[in-house]
């Protein structure tokens, strides 16, 4: 068994409901109280009082006493209680001369949780050869001895694998609040990488060509006023323009989470917003439409709509489709135009933006272009 496996419960009791609550307590009284009860019964007067106080005591420490040191967090106190109850059980075993075996198996079963198997198996140990001695002692033969006092030993390993099986599950919950919290923070990082394309895309290029155009309208103010008006007058387009789309991509986020309407709808608003432009634009939908998981309709929108703006505004096209087909696990956009096309498709963090976000669905993005060709965007996400 691993250093890990062996290790104390005591940091997995911190991280977990109490060991001792109302059911454990339930038990122990079942199996300790009627032991006692039977041992004081067959015993003298004179030796059962002192068997009964000591059992009595036995009891009070092992429920109340331990119960109250875990819902305080004092944990080296329940180590120091355990010691002092296996001199108990001890104390218990020589003047009842080897009670009910009954009576320490919750004694046994805390060693594990408490501390490890290796001191369980010793108290347990400890426990058997104290009853060999108090046999040997009352004049029993060795073997009559060892045979009475090892009686507790398959009870004791019961109790020992049952209280490792329960340390097991304990720990294994712990896990699997750990791995949740761990899924949880790297959500929030995914969230922040999405807001932060999500400022680029809105914002960023906007905020770049404003500053480049009031750049050069300061410079041609003491030598040309009009071309300076008109730098500033592009500025300001450019402004609103950028603020129109902060304000789209704040109704998108706000739609996705919290409207039940299919992505084609949202899909059919830009198709439109690119026909107001002058684009001869057609949109066409293959399959059944279908609700998609919000992160999916919102990725397929940001594609669309970077393809669509880079067709407004820098492909010179006369045409542009947009495709949306519905398939059987999955969802596919393809956005193409007859412009002016490119050279390759590196730089531009428009596309990086949203070929990020397609990887983040478990999508594949597909770009194709050349000089005089056109450009088109292929678009593939599970859903």
């Amino acid at each position: 068994m691993s250093h890990d496996e062996n290790r104390s419960a005591v940091a997995l009791a911190d991280a977990d409901e109490p060991f001792i609550h109302l059911g454990a307590l339930v038990v122990i009284a079942i199996v300790v109280l009627p032991a006692l009860a039977m041992t004081v019964a067959n015993l003298p007067r004179a030796r059962a009082v002192p068997v009964a106080i000591l059992g009595a005591a036995y009891f009070f420490v092992l429920t109340a006493g331990v119960a109250w040191s875990e819902r305080r967090g004092r944990r080296a106190l329940i180590v120091v209680l355990l010691g002092g109850l296996l001199l108990l059980a001890m104390a218990l075993q020589w003047a009842a001369f080897l009670p009910s075996s009954l009576m320490v198996m919750p004694l046994i079963s805390m060693f594990v949780l408490y501390t490890t198997l290796s001191w369980a198996v010793a108290a347990t140990a400890l426990i058997v050869a104290f009853g060999v001695f108090i046999g040997l002692h009352g004049g029993s033969r060795p073997i009559n001895a060892i045979t009475v006092a090892g009686g507790v030993v398959p009870a004791a390993a019961f109790v020992i694998a049952f209280s490792q099986l329960l340390l097991r599950e304990r720990r294994a919950r712990v896990e699997v609040r750990r791995y949740a919290a761990q899924v949880e923070e790297l959500a929030v990082l995914d969230e922040r990488n999405r807001i932060a394309r999500e400022i680029h895309d809105s914002v960023g290029h906007y905020l770049t060509v404003v500053h480049v155009q009031i750049e050069a309208a300061r410079a041609l103010v003491p030598t040309d006023a009009r071309r300076a008006d008109e730098c500033l007058a592009r500025a300001q387009e450019l402004s609103r323009e950028g603020l129109s789309e902060l304000r789209r991509s704040v109704t998108m986020l706000r739609s996705a989470a919290v409207e039940d309407r299919p992505f084609g709808v949202a899909l059919s608003t830009l198709v439109e917003e690119a026909r107001s432009q002058g684009l001869d634009t057609s949109l066409t939908v293959d399959g059944t439409p279908r609700a998609l998981a919000p992160n999916l309709e919102f990725t397929l929108y940001r594609v669309a709509q970077e393809a669509l703006t880079n067709v407004t505004r820098h492909s010179r096209a006369a045409h542009a489709s947009c495709t949306l087909r519905y398939r059987d696990g999955e969802v596919v956009l393809q956005i193409e135009d007859d412009g002016v096309g490119a050279a390759g498709t590196e730089g531009g963090f428009g596309l990086t933006g949203v070929r990020e976000r397609v990887q983040l669905v478990g999508g594949t993005m597909d770009v194709r272009t050349a000089v005089g060709k056109g450009f088109a965007i292929h678009v593939c996400v599970p859903a």
